[in-house]
């Protein structure tokens, strides 16, 4: 069995080389053969060469389709261009602990179709730290549950096929990924055990506001309903969702 192992980038040379090096440290088991693809999403810095210099495959994207998530149209752009009966996507701002591939591989199989690790923002930054730690321990206390993340997953390619793809016309990558395969009889399920670092050096207060609105922006035009979206942003503490939901629906 081969896993591919997507990662996304637009000029990531500040953080690539720990992805990198993250991957590298995977414990892969027995039987399995793991291939670390970084597409080129209209790079132009130093991403391609430090790839280049760890032996990494790289694709180039030169292009800007007709996808509304750039992120996820890099995704189906790798896809397109590789095998492997699964495909994996790593995020290049992530750090993943070494038995993470074994362990989102053992709890593939059946209707789950989809499994992703949980994974915790972290910016070297001792403030913006203090916050994430505390929107982490929200999370485990919080009435809504735990939702799969996009920056590592893994699914299996007979059911992107299957399901006809990511969708073009979907403003983000995994919450509408995990609609459409729920929609289409399959579960995608978050694995807690499997703890991945998102290191975001550039992260600062205006970043988060931005994000949030954006994530907001999405949800509305994903048609999720404005009191679900309420409740994430008052019980994530994340209270710039629903301003982005708000101005979303404004102006549509």
């Amino acid at each position: 069995m081969k896993v591919v192992l997507i990662t996304p980038a637009h000029n990531e040379e500040k953080v690539i080389e720990g992805c990198i090096e993250s991957v590298k440290e995977f414990t892969v088991p027995r039987g399995v053969r793991l291939e670390h693809v970084v597409v080129l999403d209209r790079c132009t810095d130093r991403t391609e060469e430090i790839c280049r210099a760890h032996g990494v495959r790289t694709i180039r994207k030169d292009f800007r389709g007709e996808f509304l998530s750039p992120i996820a149209e890099a995704i189906q752009f790798g896809i397109d261009q590789t095998d492997g009966e699964i495909i994996g996507v790593i995020d290049a701002d992530i750090r993943a602990p070494k038995d993470a591939l074994v362990k989102l591989l053992s709890r593939l199989g059946g209707k789950v179709a989809c499994v992703s690790a949980d994974v915790r923002t972290r910016s070297g930054k001792w403030w913006l730290d203090a916050l994430m730690r505390l929107r982490d321990l929200n999370y485990k206390i919080a009435p809504l549950g735990r939702e799969p993340r996009g920056a590592l997953r893994l699914f299996y390619r007979r059911v992107v096929e299957e399901i006809g793809g990511l969708d073009p016309d979907k403003p983000t990558f995994d919450t509408a990924f995990d609609m459409k395969l729920r929609a289409h009889g399959y579960d995608s399920i978050l694995v807690p055990e499997v703890v991945a670092i998102e290191y975001r050096p550039d992260l600062s207060v205006t970043r988060i506001v931005r994000r949030q609105i954006s994530d907001g922006r999405a949800r509305k035009r994903l048609g999720i309903g404005i009191v679900r979206t309420a409740a994430h942003s008052l019980f994530r503490f994340r209270p710039f969702v629903i301003v982005g939901y708000v101005l979303e629906t404004i102006s549509s």
